[in-house]
């Protein structure tokens, strides 16, 4: 089987791409393929112009994107490694997800209902800066939005490695047990 790791952090050397590169390790490991689509690395433009959303009405893609979607199409599941910026995902990897994720390809109006297409397994790899407080929830605030999104497109979600506290002066230890359960969730992705 195969995964798509959709990552989105512009340092080659950030922890973001530790993790992913941990992800693919563990994916590896389980006898599995995995391929790294890198947004910044490739030069991703997360922009939509009016005539490509325009083109969205009529079922049409851009070839740029139409390549993206048939990454997809290739592969079994999708992972998104980001880090949390001002409470959201890098700007580059919300416009991933607007352009790629079209109407035709990720999802269908059947009926007066909305049918998901992507028959894909599902995680996120998340690095949050602040820690989880008991006073708000910030899971749902912070990882949400993008979970409602892969599921609106049909993807059964397996659980979020969300990494609380990561930042320059993050404990070390901490650090570690991250990369080690990044490991571990992709070695039992296709569990």
């Amino acid at each position: 089987m195969r995964v798509l790791i959709v990552t989105a952090h512009p340092q080659r050397d950030s922890f973001t791409q530790a993790l992913t590169e941990q992800f693919i390790a563990g994916v590896a490991s389980s006898g599995h393929e995995a391929e790294i689509a890198d947004l910044y690395g490739e030069g991703f433009n997360p922009l939509v112009s009016i005539p490509e959303m325009n083109g969205w009405q009529k079922g049409l893609v851009l070839p740029e994107i139409h390549a993206e979607q048939e990454r997809i199409r290739s592969c079994d599941g999708l992972v998104l490694s980001y880090p949390v910026w001002w409470s959201t995902p890098p700007a580059i990897l919300t416009g991933w997800l607007q352009r790629v994720l079209t109407q035709g390809f990720a999802f269908m109006h059947v009926d007066g209902r909305t049918e998901g297409q992507l028959k894909l397994r599902a995680q996120m790899l998340v690095n949050i800066g602040s820690r989880q407080r008991q006073d708000i929830d910030l899971a749902t605030l912070y990882l949400e939005p993008i979970l409602g999104v892969l599921r609106y497109c049909g993807m059964d979600i397996l659980p979020t490695q969300a990494n609380w506290g990561v930042y320059p002066q993050a404990d070390r230890a901490a650090l570690q047990s991250y990369v080690e359960q990044a490991f571990e969730n992709g070695k039992r992705f296709f569990a």
